[in-house]
């Protein structure tokens, strides 16, 4: 490219880069949130909560097993099939990814136990280990547990904004996942089935409960791009909905965030949004030449761009994975399936990791490695649902609800 060219496209993708961050998409259609979204007040009129409806108070782990029987069988008869599978596997991997990084031979290393990880899940008897009574009654006392401590929290809420500390004194999950674990090493010898066991109970109530921020997620989409008088709010609730969103994502252990938080109740969550906006602004100028075009800012966390020929939204939160510094590719609307399929992978080796004879810390190093690629970026993703969703663009909806994997999710569609 000459350098007058250079110029000129620099020059053209700062002046769509601006544009973008100025004007977000245009969406009209507010029917999906007046159906998904109730808003609760006390008799007073003063609002006191968000509920989405879209969120089931029941529980049942079945979904969850039927889905990981099924990836298990479906990635053990793609092992099984005449081809070279780790090769399409290191290209799944490797997906649009820049290589500017500098620790290849790090990647490489983590890429090779990813693959021992997934030929691990090849050896194991799905039948034998889904069918095992002793592992049935693991799980199901697991999921009674668990059921009784939902109810308990009604997870429908995603947003109450008279109490500035309602979420920070509701993590209680990881209790029942702690008796569960400890239960499983009683009762279950075999390792095929403890491992399984155990990595199930952790992944359902990461499920259970990351549902609450996916969502919340899109319901930010909303507040953002609608008017709080076409969403039956004022400015002030606004912003208490923010507070409380942000006030959910607390860790536990954080009691001088949780502090702040309630001291500046009224304006924490504004606060704290339009500075994840500007965050995520400035990620897209760092990052603005890697496209050949900047097409529309989506929201708050989400651009529209052109890479390697093919529309792609990239996430402004999170990186494509570790190693990497460029933004995750959130959804391809050239391949929608290509990132479902890399989610899926992952996952798996994340479940056959305990069964590769490697070091605590090799075996922590490596799922860290795995986790990084698509642990936050799926929650992220309820704000692209959430303009999906209010733009009507149902297909892309169902493939965006693929690739979050998550089977508790029975309503969003």
């Amino acid at each position: 490219m000459n350098p007058v060219t250079s110029i000129l496209k620099k020059g053209l993708l700062a002046s769509v880069l601006v544009v973008g961050m100025i004007l977000p998409a245009s969406a009209n259609d507010l029917s999906h949130f007046q159906k998904r979204f109730s808003i609760l007040r006390d008799q007073n009129g003063k609002l006191i909560a968000i509920r989405d409806r879209s969120i089931a108070l029941n529980f049942k782990v079945r979904p969850y097993l039927e889905m990981v029987k099924n990836q298990m069988i479906e990635e053990q008869a793609l092992l099984a099939e005449k081809g070279n599978y780790d090769a399409q596997i290191i290209d799944l991997l490797r997906e649009d990814l820049d290589e500017s990084f500098t620790n290849s031979a790090e990647r490489e290393r983590q890429e090779k136990i990813v693959l021992a990880s997934l030929k691990e899940v090849g050896k194991l008897d799905v039948d034998k280990i889904f069918q095992n009574p002793t592992m049935n009654e693991v799980v199901s006392l697991y999921e009674n547990k668990m059921s009784d401590v939902l109810l308990k929290l009604d997870p429908s809420l995603i947003a109450v904004t008279n109490d500035p500390t309602h979420f920070y004194k509701k993590n209680v999950t990881y209790q029942v996942v702690k008796w569960g674990l400890d239960f499983a090493r009683k009762r279950l010898s075999q390792i095929p089935m403890l491992n399984t066991a155990s990595y199930i109970m952790v992944q359902v109530e990461k499920l259970i409960t990351e549902r609450r921020m996916f969502h919340q997620n899109m319901l930010l989409h909303y507040l953002e791009i609608f008017k709080p008088e076409e969403l039956g709010l004022t400015k002030e609730e606004v912003d208490l909905v923010w507070s409380s969103i942000y006030e959910s994502r607390i860790a536990w252990f954080n009691f001088f965030e949780s502090d702040a938080a309630k001291s500046n109740w009224k304006k924490y969550g504004i606060n704290k949004f339009y500075a994840n906006f500007r965050m995520a602004s400035q990620v897209l100028r760092d990052n603005q030449t890697t496209y050949s075009s900047l097409d529309e800012r989506m929201n708050f966390a989400f651009q529209k761009v052109t890479l390697n020929g093919e529309s792609v939204a990239i996430n402004l939160f999170d990186k494509e994975g570790m190693f990497f510094n460029k933004p995750a590719v959130a959804y391809n609307f050239n391949r929608p399936t290509v990132v479902a399929r890399k989610r899926v992978v992952l996952s798996l080796a994340q479940l056959g990791l305990s069964f590769v004879p490697l070091s605590a810390y090799l075996k922590d190093t490596a799922s860290n490695f795995i986790k990084s690629f698509y642990e936050k970026q799926r929650l992220t993703e309820g704000a692209l649902y959430g303009y999906l969703e209010a733009n009507n663009q149902k297909d892309d909806q169902v493939r965006l609800v693929k690739q979050y994997m998550n089977p508790f999710e029975t309503s969003l569609l």
